[in-house]
């Protein structure tokens, strides 16, 4: 036997084997009852879960939509810090009060006026003495040059010191012993002045004054005496405080 006729044998018994071992279609796809046509379909079924959201995508090319409508008006905000103080502005014109009646205040301060006027008369004749724009009244009490200066100065007042005969002699009249005048040369020994340190130009000295002729620390200080003439004294000399208002 040819090589060919044995190879030629030998792939019918494969082909014999192959058919053997493979069913029938009929068999394999209906085994119990023969095939029929398809049924109708059935109902849909559920829809299934949203899927995954997707990548944003780029934007349209299309023309843009008209603004919508404000929305509501949110809370108000903090308040701010305040701001610089800004220039002041030109006085305004005085204001007017048509229906204000200010007579009667006017008769009311009038009648104070008068009021006080008659005090101040009433003051004048009985506890002291007034010469043009000054005032002399007396504390009747004898004391040291620098406490007269005190107690006067704690009323707002001064030492009387006469400019002219007239004051000289208002202080006289007020005044119940030797009492002090503001008028001393303690800077300068010979040099009197006032209180201010003006040189005085009104004198009315004793016979023989000045003479600072006391021991000690001698006589710096000056007192008016009982008939209107002057004389130095030492300042620690008690005598009579006389003080001088403006009025």
């Amino acid at each position: 036997m040819s090589l060919f006729s044995l190879l030629l044998l030998l792939l019918l018994g494969v082909l014999t084997l192959h058919s053997e071992s493979v069913p029938d279609e009929d068999t394999r796809t209906c085994p119990v009852i023969t095939c029929g046509s398809p049924g109708l379909n059935g109902f849909p079924g559920k829809d299934g879960h949203d899927g995954a959201k997707g990548e944003k995508g780029e934007p349209g090319q299309g023309l843009r939509g008209l603004q919508g409508p404000p929305g509501k008006l949110g809370p108000p905000g903090p308040p701010g810090t305040p701001g610089t103080k800004g220039v002041m502005g030109p006085k305004g014109d005085p204001g007017e009060c048509p229906v204000c009646d200010t007579s009667m205040a006017d008769r009311e301060k009038e009648s104070l006026r008068s009021e006080l006027e008659q005090i101040k008369k009433w003051l004048f004749f009985s506890l002291g003495k007034k010469v043009g724009k000054k005032f002399f009244l007396s504390i009747h009490e004898q004391m040291s040059f620098d406490r007269v200066k005190a107690l006067c100065a704690q009323f707002q007042a001064s030492v009387a010191t006469p400019k002219n005969a007239d004051e000289n002699r208002a202080i006289r009249n007020v005044a119940h012993e030797n009492a002090f005048l503001g008028i001393t040369d303690e800077e300068n020994e010979g040099l009197f002045v006032d209180m201010k340190g003006r040189r005085v130009t009104y004198t009315n000295w004793n016979n023989g004054e000045p003479n600072n002729a006391g021991s000690g620390s001698g006589e710096d200080c000056v007192v008016l005496l009982s008939d209107g003439k002057w004389n130095d004294i030492p300042c620690s000399s008690p005598s009579e405080a006389v003080c001088e208002f403006s009025v």
